[in-house]
């Protein structure tokens, strides 16, 4: 019996011993939260700290994350501050979405020492929405007026600027395109005849000529006989009109030209040179003797080169009648 007592007593105090141990790992450590506000309206931000005291050092200190917290507060901001080595705390910065009471349950802290680890857990804590609506008040707030903005007027004018100077540059474009297409199409230079030219030079001399007022013969002679160096230069390809008087004439011989033509061309040449060379000074008859043997030679050249006029006829009615098609060809 005895025997049984003191195994008895030795069991209680051994569970004595025991809870004494459990206790003080248990309560070695302190674990404080708080919130900067208890009642939060929708998207208020608030702070919940937790700070914690060691019963001795630990190597490191895991705090609850950001998946521990209800999803309906949204964490800004995490902040440690170790003020020792046996205490430590931790600020989390968060915004409340909701419109209803939320609880932030309790959460695990485990610290780890050298060689072994235990958790704490945070108290939890209750957070109470706080409405701005008056209690019972279930009217709704009367619409504010809407406010009539003044239409401003400048847009419309810069529109019609913007379409007036379309339309001006539109129509500018479109005459000049068609100007651009009469302008690019050919224009075929008429047949030009060298004996209608020499003939429409000496009609020309005779309107308008004032010798009989002006007496200025070396003008007048210089009219006819040029009038008949141009037309060797245009048929005959003659430099007829740089050449002297004497030049002239080997040219006609050279060239095998009728010989009243020659004659004729030596005739007013030779009365040129003297009124511009000799300062001879003719009477009036003889000015227009000169003129009628300009006249005399037309005449002789409508029957003494007609083959050769109509030989460039022929030459230009064929070039026209080549390049027409490959006109007609490049414009389809």
């Amino acid at each position: 019996m005895r025997i049984t007592l003191l195994r008895l007593r030795a069991l209680r105090l051994s569970f004595f011993l025991v809870s004494c141990l459990c206790s003080a790992q248990v309560f070695a450590q302190s674990v404080n939260t708080r919130v900067t506000a208890d009642s939060l309206t929708i998207g208020e931000i608030f702070e919940y700290s937790i700070a914690i005291q060691f019963d001795r050092e630990y190597q490191n200190t895991q705090y609850p994350d950001t998946n521990s917290f209800p999803p309906s507060l949204e964490l800004l901001e995490r902040q440690q501050f170790r003020t020792s080595d046996f205490s430590d705390s931790l600020v989390y910065t968060l915004q409340y979405f909701n419109n209803e009471d939320v609880q932030i349950s309790s959460l695990p802290i485990t610290l780890y020492g050298l060689n072994d680890s235990s958790t704490v857990f945070t108290d939890p804590v209750p957070l109470y929405f706080k409405t701005v609506v008056a209690p019972g008040d279930t009217t709704f707030k009367p619409m504010k007026p809407i406010y009539a903005f003044s239409r401003p007027w400048w847009p419309w004018i810069l529109g019609v600027l913007a379409v007036a100077g379309f339309l001006l540059w539109w129509f500018k474009l479109r005459d000049h395109d068609v100007e651009e297409s009469v302008d690019t199409e050919p224009q075929i230079e008429p047949f030009y005849n060298p004996l209608e030219e020499l003939e429409k030079q000496l009609l020309a001399i005779r309107k308008e000529s004032k010798v009989a007022e002006t007496k200025n013969f070396k003008l007048f002679y210089s009219e006819v006989g040029d009038a008949i160096r141009a037309y060797f230069e245009d048929l005959y390809n003659i430099p007829a009109l740089e050449c002297t008087s004497s030049e002239l004439l080997r040219y006609l011989d050279a060239y095998g030209v009728d010989d009243t033509l020659t004659e004729k061309t030596r005739l007013v040449l030779r009365k040129a040179d003297l009124v511009k060379f000799a300062k001879y000074t003719p009477t009036l008859e003889d000015a227009w003797q000169t003129y009628d043997y300009a006249l005399e030679f037309l005449e002789r050249a409508k029957l003494a080169d007609s083959a050769r006029i109509g030989r460039l006829k022929a030459k230009y009615d064929q070039q026209f009648m080549i390049t027409s098609p490959q006109k007609d060809e490049g414009e389809d």
